[in-house]
């Protein structure tokens, strides 16, 4: 026991000298100051998962406020506050209409990573659970649309994501954005789930094979993995593999240039939700495609939707980035951003290298993300230079 104690000292304190060496190693990078406003509606509970990993990559290359601290994942940002989850009591913090052209002017970088928001079902619960799920906090705004106008309009960067122009998103603030970025939402969404058994641990909610019953009067397929297709209209359809999909888990494929450009990964699976996104002429430097069989493409025909669309989409006409899919929800171990090395730790961390979710981050999200932001900030330091 003695002599196991002992190792068990040396080990720990071995990885405490080990951290605090990559830390100061780390103190070596310059910090980038950068005034970036970040919108998270979907907040449900206090790891905020729609925005902590994009926090991380600024902590971990050193990019922080004007004030000079580094980011908060628990406070820099506009959106949904959970403050007593017992309790079930929270706050919000809104961009309002008076603030809109000041936001635009003094703001860099504007990220919108989750518009959804936050449902009663979701939030409530305990006794005040209420019969029927209710919108309490979400959806893009008129607000959050003219901020996004202010900002592109003068050449400020603008990345946006999954679950912008959804429900409870309305229409008008849809088709305004729309035609600001210059791209279609078909309101189809999909998801993968390595088993369609709502029983299993990676299945479906149980609400799926109820809906997909009521709508085609037939059995939910549950022996196979697939791809789940709903429709903002609350349509629902399933790709099963074995007769829609050769293969269900979808792929990311990015181009030459994307690869040269963004340091990212070939072609990575990804298991988590996208959306069917038309580009019309922006650029598309990284697509998903799904392997369907004749029956799959059959199906997608019936929806007017395409086996390979856009995920990540660059804008011509205007400085935008938009991501179809949750691309912002990652695993990440908030103190492996203060140390130099910090990527593989906590990818070894987060899902020992081999999940889909740390693979996804480690080998596509990260590199991106960080070359985006280095291209601009490098173009903001230009500027100023040259003023």
């Amino acid at each position: 026991m003695k002599k196991f104690l002992v190792t068990l000292g040396y080990t720990v304190g071995a990885i405490v000298l080990l951290y605090i060496i990559l830390a100061a190693i780390r103190l070596f990078e310059p910090e980038k100051q950068l005034n970036i406003y970040v919108l998270d509606k979907t907040v449900t509970n206090f790891d905020r998962q729609e925005h902590r990993s994009f926090t991380w990559l600024l902590n971990r290359f050193r990019y922080v406020n004007p004030d000079g601290k580094p980011y908060s994942y628990k406070k820099d940002y506009y959106g949904f506050f959970p403050v007593n989850l017992d309790e079930e009591v929270f706050d919000f913090k809104s961009l309002r209409i008076n603030e809109v052209d000041a936001f635009a002017s003094s703001y860099d970088i504007a990220y919108y990573t989750d518009c959804y928001g936050v449902y009663s079902f979701e939030w409530y619960k305990g006794k005040s659970k209420p019969i029927r799920s209710q919108k309490v906090y979400g959806g893009l705004n008129q607000n959050d649309y003219l901020l996004l106008k202010g900002m592109l309009d003068r050449g400020k960067l603008v990345i946006a994501e999954y679950n912008m122009f959804s429900t409870p998103t309305n229409s008008l603030v849809r088709n305004k954005t729309e035609e600001l970025f210059g791209i279609g939402w078909s309101g189809w969404t999909g998801k993968y789930f390595a088993s369609l058994n709502p029983t299993s641990d990676m299945g479906p909610p149980d609400w799926m094979p109820n809906l997909f019953e009521s709508q085609h009067l037939g059995a939910w397929p549950t022996d196979k993995a697939g791809v789940v297709l709903i429709s903002n209209d609350g349509l629902i359809e399933v790709l099963v593999e074995g007769l829609h999909l050769n293969t269900a888990m979808p792929k990311l494929i990015a181009t030459n240039d994307a690869m040269q450009q963004y340091g990212v990964a070939n072609n990575i699976e990804y298991a988590n939700w996208f959306e069917f996104i038309d580009a019309n002429t922006n650029e598309v430097p990284a697509s998903f495609t799904l392997d369907v069989t004749d029956e799959g493409k059959r199906v997608l025909d019936k929806l007017s939707l395409k086996a390979t669309i856009p995920a990540v989409i660059k804008g011509t006409q205007a400085n935008f980035y938009y991501f179809a899919a949750d691309f912002a929800q990652n695993p990440v171990v908030m103190p492996t951003s203060r140390i130099a090395g910090g990527l593989t730790i906590n990818r070894f961390l987060t899902g020992f290298g081999s999940s889909y979710e740390s693979m996804f981050y480690y080998r596509f999200y990260a590199p991106l993300m960080s070359s985006i932001l280095n291209e601009y900030y490098i173009t903001i330091q230009s500027a100023k230079e040259g003023e």
